[in-house]
């Protein structure tokens, strides 16, 4: 293979593929399915819950409430200052702190803190920064509580929002219509446009021409599967395991789209192929969505599923390498098999093309 030829065909793809619908699809659409979600579930414009704090001294208890990174926490030099950012709504709740209230605190006198709310902020965010305020004066006093509260998760997933019930499909979803559909519609179009029977007369060759349209999917399915968690803060603590699973879902992705669009003559032939697979493409995210009411294994008969499963293990629950190696085994397997059909496909097609 000729790097050289390959790198020509590609910025080729690139060029004229980019002002393809389905091309502006693949990188629109993680956009749009996050900006949809968010409105449906209310959490597109959600934000921490902010709160603002003057202390007259120099009080531990600020120390711990800045140091609570699932809110905002301004300080402010005067009572006056705290006062204008809430009636602003630059913060949603303030605290005034006295002077000597960490030796009260430490003393056991009674204590009393008043707490200033913005009118329009959320009751959920003044519940929350209420509670935490209280837990770290708990923690600060050294005190115990005589009451332990045990949290327990009934069912696989009934503490997931919807929101996170989603991201595995709208993952899925991004991943095959960057990395499928976009090197399968160029395909069907250089066959229809005579295009790929004039590069056969060139030195390229029919592996050539599958490996740059498949490095193009593997590419787009990457760029969108990324740009979706993203936009749904769904990384979790190991962004590069993400990345490689991305890329060889992308890869199987692309290879199978490659494989479709060598196989089909036409572009109708091409979409309606596709709208009857699409059970089977997006299937494990569907199911993934009623975990209580649809047996999960069901799932695993679906190529897609290694896919998709790894990327909600190492999001939402935090896995390691360890953890997916037999998923990502079956994904090798399933890609390999994949490319194995593409590589007998292009020897025929390049008879048929000559």
């Amino acid at each position: 293979m000729n790097l050289r030829r390959i790198l020509a065909l590609f910025r080729k793809d690139v060029w004229y593929g980019s002002r393809n619908v389905i091309f502006v699809l693949a990188i629109a659409m993680p956009l749009l399915l996050s900006v949809v979600i968010g409105l449906l579930f209310g959490t597109l414009f959600s934000d921490k819950p902010k709160l603002g704090i003057y202390d007259e001294g120099t009080s531990q208890l600020t120390t711990a409430l800045l140091a609570d990174d699932f809110m905002i926490v301004q300080q402010y030099a005067s009572q006056e200052a705290l006062r204008a950012a809430l009636d602003t709504g630059a913060v949603e709740v303030g605290l005034n702190l006295p002077t000597n209230f960490d030796a009260d605190l430490q003393s056991g006198r009674p204590l009393e803190l008043t707490l200033l709310v913005w009118g329009q902020s959320l009751i959920s965010d003044r519940a929350i920064i209420s509670a935490t305020i209280a837990d770290d004066i708990l923690t600060l006093s050294g005190r115990e509580t005589p009451v332990t509260v045990n949290t327990v998760l009934l069912g696989d997933r009934a503490a997931l929002s919807w929101q996170a019930r989603l991201l595995p499909l709208v993952v899925l979803m991004s991943v095959v219509i960057g990395g499928m559909m976009v090197p399968a519609l160029s395909m069907v179009e250089e066959k229809q446009r005579r295009t790929l029977r004039a590069l056969t007369v060139t030195p390229l060759t029919m592996a050539e021409v599958f490996l740059t349209k498949g490095a193009l999917g593997v590419l787009l399915a990457v760029f969108s599967g990324a740009m979706t968690l993203t936009l749904n803060g769904g990384w979790g603590p190991q962004p590069a395991l993400l990345l490689l699973v991305l890329s060889l879902g992308g890869a199987l992705a692309a290879a199978f789209g490659v494989l479709l669009g060598a196989l089909v003559k036409n572009v109708q032939t091409l979409f309606a192929v596709i709208k009857a697979m699409g059970i089977l493409l997006y299937a494990p995210g569907l199911i993934a969505l009623f975990p209580d009411a649809i047996p999960q294994w069901i799932a695993r008969f679906f190529p897609t599923y290694y896919i998709m499963q790894p990327v909600l293990d190492i999001s939402q629950k935090g896995a390691g390498l360890a953890d997916i190696a037999f998923d990502l085994t079956i994904l090798l397997i399933i890609t390999a098999v994949v490319i194995a059909a593409l590589g007998w496909r292009a020897e025929k097609l390049q008879v048929q093309e000559a």
